[in-house]
């Protein structure tokens, strides 16, 4: 079975993750996935270019419902300075691999994974909050095409290493997927030690951190941290982001606190 995104033959992707102890906990969520949008365009820089053997791919899954309305030019500028342009300014900015994705109740792939300094900045026009929270399914697909993506590094023999950050203010009220599926995969993709799953909450309207804890605890996310929407909190969030995956790149392994001062 072959495939116009970047990923070769997935028949020897999919061979090559159960060899690698992927079990159908997470290959059915990838089958599921295969033919939704983040696949579309899943590898924004093939394997032959490449600037290093060691690499981080870096995924944001960040929510563009309604809500985010109000805080959507601050978002903007914190992802696009505190998080890519504080990252270009590291010493493994070579070795990182950003792919983000937009969702509502649809679920946009912005762009597949590309080098760090090639990865365009977020605009007005990409970000438009509007519509309700497919959280799920954006998960879903993300974890899809990182595992696949991740697979064909491997084969390649490219060390990788996984993080996922998934940025909400609410709940789920529009996906087709199942969160228990995707805490079946991502239990055991944290097994394998190449992946970190983190989840950032946005708290606003009284939202509790036991609540945040709980929407993280469906999909399987152990990392947990809460900030606020005003531009202040969305730059040191976005910012703590980036310091934690240039770490992760910079020490060869997955840090166990993502978040970690």
């Amino acid at each position: 079975m072959t495939n116009n995104n970047g990923l070769g033959n997935l028949d020897d992707l999919f061979q090559s993750a159960h060899d690698d102890g992927l079990t159908d906990k997470t290959m059915n969520l990838v089958v599921s996935n295969l033919n939704g949008p983040t696949m579309a365009t899943a590898v924004g820089a093939p394997l032959d270019q490449l600037a290093s053997n060691d690499v981080t791919l870096a995924m944001n899954i960040i929510d563009m419902s309604g809500s985010m309305m109000p805080y959507a030019s601050d978002l903007i500028h914190a992802y696009n300075e505190a998080y890519l342009e504080a990252m270009r300014g590291s010493s493994a900015a070579e070795d990182i691999l950003v792919s983000t994705i937009l969702f509502n109740n649809q679920v946009y792939l912005l762009h597949g994974y590309m080098p760090l300094l090639d990865t365009p900045p977020l605009t007005r026009s990409q970000y438009m909050p509007a519509g309700s929270t497919a959280l799920y399914d954006a998960v879903a697909g993300g974890l899809t095409n990182m595992v696949l993506y991740a697979q064909q590094l491997r084969q390649s023999g490219v060390m990788v290493r996984c993080i996922v950050i998934v940025y909400s203010d609410g709940e789920d009220n529009a996906s087709r997927q199942k969160a228990r599926d995707i805490r079946r995969a991502a239990e055991e993709l944290l097994k394998h030690e190449i992946y970190t799953l983190a989840y950032v909450g946005f708290r606003q309207g009284g939202i509790k951190q036991s609540e945040v804890q709980e929407l993280a605890n469906r999909i399987g996310f152990p990392e947990v941290l809460t900030a606020g929407l005003s531009h202040k909190e969305l730059r040191r969030i976005f910012h703590l982001v980036s310091q934690s995956t240039v770490r992760v790149s910079q020490q060869g392994g997955v840090s166990s606190v993502i978040f970690a001062p």
